[in-house]
């Protein structure tokens, strides 16, 4: 999943500013690291 779909329906229709209107900076960050590391590991 490319991270910039968070920004895209479905998503903002719960939070339209995007997932830093859900969590935190810390959590919004740990998010992103956990979604970079998943696509990392299905290109492996």
């Amino acid at each position: 999943m490319e991270p910039a779909l968070l920004y895209e329906s479905p998503f903002t229709d719960i939070a339209p500013q995007g997932p830093e209107q859900v969590f935190d900076d810390a959590r919004t960050t740990r998010l992103f690291e956990v979604i970079a590391k998943i696509n990392r590991s299905a290109v492996a």
